[in-house]
């Protein structure tokens, strides 16, 4: 750990006695270059917060008593994705507090996954509040999401997933159809994109899915029934599953040859949560 950071875990570290067993109990708050950051401890789960000035938005939760147990919606419908594409190279953008790559690292032995963290003191919480550390199959890259995709060639990989949120929404720079297309450019043909969203601004929400059929064509959004998120896939033309249907019992099919568990996510009950979202004739496209 840098001697900076060190500084920053100390100075706003902030430890609260309960008024009673369920009480709120903040266990971190700080500030990086990025975000303001908080965790909190309440009724069993420790929760991260990033802060901003539309409030506070919940980006990673765990059950103390059970770290690997489902909290959020949200992971069960990025994780299918996974049988649409052969391949097994990933890349997550955004780490959170990590608990994505731990189910890659202990459910998903046979993929790659590369994990782009552009916040330092994210990825230091990660570690000492979430237990986060990356398995022989996972690799934590340091680095704006953008910049690392820029800097590789084509086709480096069969996945790219977006996960990164500054406040309530996803920042401009990870979010355009300049973004978008060079997301594409950098999946195998026929590779997947997977976006997780907030519904909560419905214009930002729409315009974000008029600027994924701009970049890729056809898309499939799953919504969450208990959160306000919604996973948007979209793949690259071209590739052995030429031509894809979005059609639930495919995806139903794929998901039964992929293997339909994968830690305590039944990836068949998740794609009962498919809802398709009409486009608004209003929406626009992001540059």
């Amino acid at each position: 750990m840098s001697d900076r950071l060190i500084k920053t875990l100390a100075a706003g570290l902030k430890t609260l006695l309960p008024a009673g067993a369920d009480a709120a109990r903040t266990v971190f708050e700080g500030q990086s270059p990025f975000h303001r950051l908080i965790i909190r401890d309440e009724a069993g789960r420790r929760t991260l917060y990033f802060a901003g000035a539309a409030g506070e938005e919940a980006e990673t939760s765990i059950d103390l008593a059970a770290p690997g147990r489902a909290v959020f919606e949200y992971p069960g419908l990025m994780l299918t994705a996974l049988p649409l594409t052969a391949g097994r190279r990933v890349l997550l953008v955004g780490l959170g507090g990590g608990y994505l790559p731990g189910l890659f690292g202990r459910h998903l032995p046979n993929h790659d996954l590369t994990v782009a963290e552009v916040d330092p003191l994210v990825a230091e919480l990660a570690a000492t509040y979430f237990g986060f550390v990356p398995a022989a199959n996972v690799r934590l890259v340091l680095a704006d999401g953008r910049d690392f995709l820029e800097g590789l060639p084509e086709e480096a990989f069969d996945q790219i997933w977006l996960d990164a949120f500054s406040g309530d929404y996803v920042p401009a720079r990870l979010s355009g159809l300049e973004f978008l297309q060079l997301c594409r450019s950098r999946l195998t043909a026929g590779g997947i994109l997977a976006q997780n969203m907030h519904m909560s601004r419905p214009r930002a929400f729409q315009d974000q899915l008029k600027t994924t059929q701009a970049a890729f064509g056809a898309f499939l959004a799953l919504a969450g029934r208990r959160c306000g998120n919604a996973v948007v896939l979209a793949r690259r033309p071209g590739g052995p599953a030429e031509p894809f249907s979005w059609r639930p019992a495919d995806l139903l099919e794929a998901v039964r040859q992929f293997g339909r568990r994968v830690g305590p996510y039944d990836l068949a009950e998740e794609l009962r949560k498919i809802k398709t979202f009409d486009l608004d004739p209003a929406a626009r496209v992001w540059p």
